[in-house]
């Protein structure tokens, strides 16, 4: 699959809970993941709030960490903000439940593409195990092999959506540049609009 595994392109989730338990595995989510969370929670939009966490990017963050981040961050009037998924204590995500997640089928895309992680540029092997998945994950190497043309598909709409999130911030932190920065919350609401346009649109 990669240079940094020899295991089988096989897997199959073994409900283990690592990745769900991981202090080192952070969720970031791109508007259509907190779209589909909020549709699958069936509850109002505080409670949504609740289940969600805002990383801070720091000012003085350097540009070439900058590239690195795969969702761009948001500029608000509650400092500069990339939303994920809550943690309890820093460790379990809000919504592992043992041995399952509450919101399996409107989990955010990393979650449902984990233990395979992608690339954004065009190379041999455009997606690769996730870091430290090969020794933390046991679904790895189990069950039957992957279907390759599955995987490039599922690369396909990923990217597709980190791109489409990516021009939404973009927008967003121009206005904010003007010195019309939404709250964080607002961001939140922001995105549910414009995930419902953008949904309807894609199913055209």
């Amino acid at each position: 699959m990669s240079n940094n595994t020899d295991q089988k392109l096989c897997f199959q989730c073994q409900q283990s809970g690592h990745c769900c338990c991981d202090p080192k595995i952070i969720v970031t989510t791109t508007f259509v993941d907190i779209f589909h969370i909020y549709l699958g929670l069936e509850q109002d939009f505080e409670y949504l709030l609740k289940k969600l966490t805002f990383y801070r990017v720091e000012d003085n963050l350097s540009s070439e960490l900058r590239k690195k981040l795969v969702l761009s961050s948001i500029k608000t009037s509650d400092g500069e903000i990339i939303p994920g998924l809550r943690k309890i204590n820093g460790q379990n995500c809000t919504f592992y439940m043992k041995p399952n997640c509450s919101i399996y089928n409107s989990r955010p895309r990393a979650c449902r593409n984990y233990p395979i992680a992608f690339l954004e540029d065009q190379t041999e092997n455009p997606f690769f195990w996730a870091k430290d998945s090969v020794n933390t994950c046991p679904g790895i190497g189990k069950g039957s092999s992957l279907v390759i043309q599955t995987i490039i598909e599922e690369r396909k709409k990923t990217l597709n959506e980190i791109k489409a999130h990516n021009e939404l911030v973009y927008e967003l932190n121009t206005e904010a540049s003007k010195g019309n920065p939404l709250s964080a919350r607002e961001v939140i609401w922001m995105f549910i609009v414009y995930a419902e346009k953008y949904s309807f649109a894609n199913t055209l």
